[in-house]
């Protein structure tokens, strides 16, 4: 069987990527691989996958970002806030309720570092603020419900949209539509500060009769706070896509993405609108 040789924890310097078993004496073991498989299972210390997928399903013929609401927001760090839970929502979301009881949410603050924080629902009232403040916010999800779900009775009773702390900017949304999915749907990911990203597989898919451009985007240095500015990149064009596409399963990492760098996918469609979904996992390794 093959094996990758993976660097011991205790080495000085970080995973090289050979392949082979190692010697007695030298700084690496050897496992097993699908290495990608040994990560997932947490036998590689310092590495981690990251699985992140996002729909529209109104996306119009200016490029916009593959999330639920259509947007992904990337303020500058004087722009860091508070987050909550939006006011209007359902009565049963609440922290004694029968439907969401708490959301987590995760995202970065504003030195670059993740931050994950639990909110109590209020039912239709806006929520306590976080004690944190967020200048990214790519995941949310339902951590606690007060139904034991199933296909007919979901975990959350609405739709959970996510607003800065002084209302009014919406940040994201955890939908209900036919289905509770206790998760937001965010095709954008922002690296934190300590980690390099390699992108290892994507796909989108698109109506099938909607002609669409797909893009896959990076934008680095998100702390700068004078010009000149990085200039925020297109990595890759699925092109002018109807239908599904997936990228070749061995296909080679993309990357290096560097600590504080926004990855993700915007897409534009020819005329009209687009229900445009997709996915991305990436491989992600302690500086």
């Amino acid at each position: 069987m093959s094996e990758l040789k993976i660097k011991n924890a205790d080495a000085s310097d970080k995973y090289l990527g050979t392949m082979g078993a190692g010697s007695t004496g030298d700084p690496y073991f050897s496992i097993p691989a699908d290495f990608y498989t040994e990560v997932a299972k947490g036998n590689v210390p310092g590495h981690t996958i990251v699985h992140k997928f996002g729909g529209n399903s109104a996306v119009g013929v200016t490029f916009e970002p593959i999330t639920s609401l259509g947007i992904y927001n990337t303020p500058q760090v004087s722009g860091a806030t508070k987050l909550r839970i939006k006011a209007g929502g359902d009565a049963n979301d609440t922290a004694a309720g029968s439907g969401a009881r708490e959301i987590t949410i995760v995202g970065l603050d504003e030195t670059g570092a993740e931050v994950t924080e639990t909110l109590a629902t209020a039912g239709a009232s806006a929520s306590t603020v976080t004690t944190a403040t967020f200048i990214r916010f790519y995941r949310a999800y339902v951590s606690a419900s007060g139904t034991y779900a199933t296909a007919s009775a979901g975990s959350h009773a609405a739709t959970i949209t996510i607003e800065n702390g002084a209302g009014g900017t919406d940040w994201g949304a955890i939908d209900l539509n036919g289905f509770a999915k206790s998760q937001t749907h965010i095709g954008a990911y922002s690296v934190p500060l300590g980690k390099t990203a390699y992108l290892i597989s994507y796909s989108a898919t698109i109506e099938s009769t909607k002609t669409t451009e797909v893009i896959f985007f990076q934008r680095r240095n998100i702390l700068e706070i004078v010009a000149p500015y990085t200039a925020m990149r297109e990595v890759f064009s699925l092109g002018t896509i109807a239908g599904q596409l997936t990228n070749p399963p061995e296909m080679m990492p993309i990357g290096p993405f560097p600590a504080l760098t926004d990855i993700g996918y915007m897409a534009r469609v020819a005329s009209t609108s687009a229900d445009v979904n997709v996915e991305f996992k990436i491989l992600l390794v302690d500086d």
